[in-house]
């Protein structure tokens, strides 16, 4: 897949955690679906052909806020949302937005928000960015350089720009890429009951050597 031509290595989740091994091929499909089966009651593969892409879309983004942690300090109260961002993809979070009305995640509120502002971006938990022009994802995920938002795209270069996850679309199916070098920088940590259903991918340095 284009995706993996700009990633300067790629490793299986099963290196991270051995007993999930015999995850791999239908049993890796088969373990994505029922992590995004929780928001709209699907438990199809998440493919477009079978589901609506932007309902998988809004369904990984809402299970992120169920397997990721913040650090201390994101969250001032115990009550406070855990905000889930979307910029440039409008169906995704028309979508979005009812859907995760009322939800929880790990005992929080969940919000939806459409930010209008690199104040507002740095406010989201979860920043999914759909826009595919290589420019205008590099300057949202620079202006989120020292901030605890995990961000998300669905472009083929995004894991290359510093993006966390990438929602790879690979034979009308929904694929998840984690880079868990970026999303550990900013201070995120992702349970390995989502690593064990992506591929793990690192973005190569800037000067083309080990990161």
């Amino acid at each position: 897949m284009s995706t993996h031509r700009h990633l300067e290595c790629c490793y299986d989740a099963a290196k991270v955690r051995p007993d999930f091994r015999t995850i791999a091929g239908v049993g890796r499909a088969f373990a994505t679906a029922i992590l995004i089966s929780g928001l709209f009651g699907f438990a199809a593969q998440p493919s477009a052909q079978t589901v609506e892409e932007s309902r998988v879309k809004a369904a990984y983004l809402y299970n992120f806020a169920k397997f990721v942690d913040w650090p201390s300090g994101v969250f001032r109260n115990p009550g406070d949302p855990a905000v889930i961002c979307v910029v440039g993809d409008e169906r995704t979070s028309d979508v979005l937005e009812p859907a995760v009305s009322g939800k929880k995640a790990n005992g929080r509120p969940v919000e939806a928000r459409k930010p209008h502002s690199s104040a507002e971006l740095k406010s989201c938990q979860i920043l999914f960015i759909g826009f595919s022009d290589k420019d205008r994802i590099a300057q949202l995920l620079n202006g989120l350089q020292g901030s605890s938002v995990l961000t998300v795209g669905q472009s083929g270069e995004f894991i290359a720009l510093g993006g966390m996850i990438n929602l790879a679309l690979n034979h009308a199916t929904i694929e998840l890429e984690i880079d868990p070098e970026a999303s550990n920088a900013a201070g995120l940590k992702i349970s390995s009951r989502l690593l064990v259903v992506a591929r793990l991918v690192k973005a190569p340095s800037p000067a083309g050597g080990e990161r």
